[in-house]
Order: structure tokens, then C-alpha cells, then sequence
């Protein structure tokens, strides 16, 4: 048998290939153009971007894929947001900048709990999305910030919207 770096599906699907990825680069633009003009770019600089980005690729790569229905999509960011607000606000008040300025590792111990617990009630709820445990990241390392909420929300709705516009002329490529 010969290995190649290449996908074998890859000859009968380049032009698939280059929409859908072409689309989810589309898609995600929307969705940064969207956070400069709600957050004013604030949000760019955090973890989350990545959350998002990774969304991007599950939705436009894998759109047949349980984690790309959308109660997982929205579910999965909606239990991040949830878990980890409170814990981000937590390490925000004078208490928590105090420990973990004295014990540095006490902020490992924040984002870890974070996602932990968001890994855990995504399974439980049946929302796994698993780039949404980056959103539980970003909202513990950025801070609890409510431009951030909103462009996690606004960013996830119209990737969702335009992939399931889409849909029809999309396959699974991975």
C-alpha cells in the first residue's frame, strides 16, 4: 500500500476542497469583522479567537459531523460562556488577583477547572463541541468581559447561519 501526505479523497473533491475552506475563510472574516466593529477589536487579543477559528474548521471541514449540529455548536459555547464567566470574575476580584499573584499556580488550577468543568457538562448535556473548551480558556485567561461574551455569540451565530445556508453544497472532508 502507498502512503501519501495527501488526502486520497482529494483528486475527486479539489474543488470542494478549495469552496468549503475558501467559504469557512469567508465565514470567519464575517465573524472578526463583526468583533473589530462590536468589541473594537479588543477580543482579537484573547485565546477565544482561536475557539472560534477552530469552530470554523468543524463547521465548514466537517459539517456532517455530531460536533457541527447546531444544538452542539451553540450548546457547547453556551456552556463554556457559562462555567467560565464565573470563574474569570472570581479570579478578577482583589482576592484572586492576590492568589494568584502569590501562587501562580492557582491560575493553572482556574483554567484548568474552566475547561474540566465545561468538558464535563457538554458531555452530560450532549453539546460536545470540542473548540468551545477553548472558549472556556479564553474566558478565564481574558477576563470576564461583556464584548467578549458578545462576540462569542455573534461569531458562532453567523458561522452556524452561513454553513447552514450552505450546507447542501458541502461535504465531509475529514
Amino acid at each position: 500500500m502507498r502512503r501519501s501526505i495527501l488526502d486520497t479523497n482529494l483528486s475527486g473533491n479539489l474543488r470542494r476542497y478549495i469552496f468549503q475552506v475558501s467559504i469557512a475563510t469567508l465565514a470567519l472574516f464575517a465573524a472578526l469583522l463583526a468583533e473589530q466593529i462590536i468589541a473594537g477589536g479588543a477580543a482579537a487579543r484573547a485565546v477565544v479567537v482561536a475557539a472560534i477559528a477552530s469552530t470554523a474548521f468543524v463547521l465548514f471541514i466537517s459539517p456532517f459531523s455530531p460536533s457541527a449540529i447546531p444544538k452542539h455548536t451553540f450548546g457547547g459555547h453556551l456552556v463554556a460562556v457559562l462555567v467560565a464567566s464565573p470563574m474569570a470574575v472570581i479570579a478578577d476580584t482583589g482576592m484572586g488577583v492576590e492568589w494568584i499573584a502569590e501562587i501562580p499556580t492557582i491560575f493553572a488550577l482556574y483554567a484548568a477547572l474552566g475547561v474540566g468543568i465545561t468538558m464535563f457538562l457538554m458531555a452530560v448535556t450532549n453539546t460536545e463541541h470540542p473548540p468551545a473548551a477553548g472558549t472556556a480558556l479564553a474566558i478565564v485567561a481574558h477576563g470576564f468581559d461583556w464584548g467578549l461574551i458578545l462576540f462569542i455569540g455573534t461569531a458562532v451565530l453567523i458561522l452556524v447561519l452561513i454553513q447552514r445556508i450552505l450546507r447542501s453544497r458541502l461535504i465531509d472532508l475529514y
